[in-house]
């Protein structure tokens, strides 16, 4: 169970990485709920990769992509 604080932080984090997918294809609109989707996915995998939930470490992977 996470706390609000955490719940805000994996929020953003996928939010950035959805932009990020957004960006890297090239900008076209329509594919929001997919990008989100696939935002979604990359990060639950990547925390559970890492044996925990860790957003601020996420976070930090995506920010400097």
């Amino acid at each position: 169970m996470h706390n609000k604080n955490e719940e805000l932080q994996i929020h953003e984090q996928i939010t950035l990485r959805a932009y990020q997918i957004y960006l890297e294809h090239g900008f076209h609109p329509g594919n929001d709920l997919a990008d989100w989707l696939a935002a979604e996915k990359e990060l639950t995998e990547l925390s559970e990769s890492e044996g925990a939930n860790k957003p601020p470490a996420v976070l930090r992977k995506y920010a400097t992509a």
